[in-house]
C-alpha cells in the first residue's frame, strides 16, 4: 500500500481547474472533515461554496466520501449538491470504488483529495487513484488525530524528500 500522497496542497481551494486540467484529472473524490471544512462546522462556508461552483462550471464530477456518520454527511453534502457515501470506512478501497464507478469516470482521471494520509491516500491508493492531501484545516484536535498526525509526518517528509529530488514543484 503506497502511503506517500501524489501531490500535497496547503489548502483545498488551490486546487484549481488549471490544475485538474495539467493533471488530467475529471473528477475528484472528496473528505469532508478538515479537508472541506473544520470538524464542528455543520455547514459549509461561502468560499468552499464557491469553490465547488467553480469546479462544476468546468464539469468537474465532484463525490464525497466521509467516514463520518450520516446526519453530517447528508446535511454537508446536500447543502453543495453533492453525492455522496458516509460511514464509508476508508482505508478500504469500497466507497472509493463505488464514487468512481457513480462518477463514470476512468480511475486514472480521479483523484482523491482528503486531510489524512493512513484513511484518504491509503484508501485512494487502494483503489486505484491518485491521492491528493491537504493540510488539515483545524489544528485543534483530539489525542488521538494529534498521534495520527505525528505517525504521518514522516510520511509527508518523504514526499517532499521525494519532490526535492526530483528538482520538481508541488
Amino acid at each position: 500500500m503506497r502511503l506517500v500522497p501524489d501531490r500535497i496542497f496547503s489548502k483545498i481551494n488551490e486546487i484549481t481547474p488549471e490544475i485538474l486540467e495539467k493533471e488530467g484529472i475529471k473528477a475528484l473524490v472528496l473528505d469532508i472533515d478538515n479537508t472541506l471544512a473544520p470538524r464542528y462546522v455543520e455547514l459549509p462556508d461561502e468560499a468552499l461554496i464557491n469553490w465547488i461552483a467553480s469546479l462544476k462550471k468546468v464539469n468537474i464530477k465532484l463525490y464525497i466520501i466521509s467516514n463520518n456518520r450520516q446526519n453530517r454527511v447528508s446535511k454537508f453534502s446536500k447543502a453543495l449538491g453533492l453525492p455522496f457515501y458516509c460511514n464509508g470506512m476508508k482505508p478500504f478501497p469500497r466507497a472509493f470504488l463505488r464514487a468512481v464507478r457513480e462518477m463514470g469516470v476512468p480511475r486514472e482521471n480521479v483523484a482523491a483529495v482528503g486531510d489524512q494520509i493512513y484513511t484518504d491516500v491509503a484508501g485512494a491508493h487502494l483503489a486505484g487513484i491518485k491521492a491528493w492531501l491537504v493540510t488539515p484545516i483545524d489544528p485543534r484536535e483530539n489525542i488521538i488525530f494529534k498521534i495520527r498526525r505525528m505517525l504521518e509526518r514522516p510520511v509527508i517528509n518523504r514526499y517532499y524528500k521525494n519532490l526535492k529530488k526530483d528538482g520538481g514543484t508541488n
